[in-house]
């Protein structure tokens, strides 16, 4: 996987993004447990924004919380695939593994509207 520079500047420890109006990014060494793992979506406004938060269900005492600003474009781009992909890297942007997130049609619908694109 190639890291563009500007994304490289917004990463550090604990954070994730959008890049390359396709995927997501997280600087964290805290994986999930299971790759397999199912996974609840929300959605959030924040400040004009539209936060995206992925809860990965790999642990039921403690899931691991995703959290990333969307764009429209990424939104089409993830319509078109029906999928999320999250790489995970260290802060030497070495990826540790990379976690699928499968969109149901709902899930989509509701990204969707919150972004402003139609069904």
């Amino acid at each position: 996987m190639n890291i563009p520079e500007e994304t490289k500047k917004e990463l550090k420890e604990g954070v994730c993004v959008t890049c390359c109006e396709e995927y997501v990014i997280c600087m964290t060494t805290d994986l999930p447990r299971n790759f397999n793992a199912p996974v609840d979506i929300e959605v959030d406004r924040d400040k004009g924004s539209v936060l995206l938060r992925n809860i990965i269900k790999d642990d039921p005492q403690n899931p691991l919380y995703i959290e990333y600003y969307i764009d429209r474009q990424f939104v089409e781009n993830i319509s078109r695939s029906g999928k999320i992909d999250i790489f995970f890297v260290n802060e030497r942007f070495d990826e540790l593994g990379k976690f699928e997130v499968k969109l149901m049609k709902e899930d989509l619908a509701i990204i969707r509207r919150e972004i402003g694109l139609g069904n």
